[in-house]
């Protein structure tokens, strides 16, 4: 399963926050199929093709952002 692919990605206070499709803010939207039109960044959005690209932009850990496996104890 993939988590945090291609899709639009921000940084701000210590959250990554994710949007697969489209993105809407209070003046504009930010739609999958016209990614390529954009200047980046917008609203401090960005869109990259993989979570690894994200990471690197924002100097973060990707493992951070990686599903965590249950311990059961």
């Amino acid at each position: 399963m993939n988590y945090y692919n291609e899709g639009f990605y921000k940084y701000i206070s210590g959250q990554l926050f994710y949007g697969s499709n489209s993105i809407h803010g209070p003046d504009f939207d930010l739609l999958r199929e016209n990614k390529d039109s954009y200047t980046y960044p917008f609203d401090g959005w960005y869109w990259f093709d993989t979570l690894q690209d994200a990471c690197n932009q924002f100097n973060l850990n990707m493992d951070d952002y990686l599903p965590k496996e249950e311990t059961i104890v």
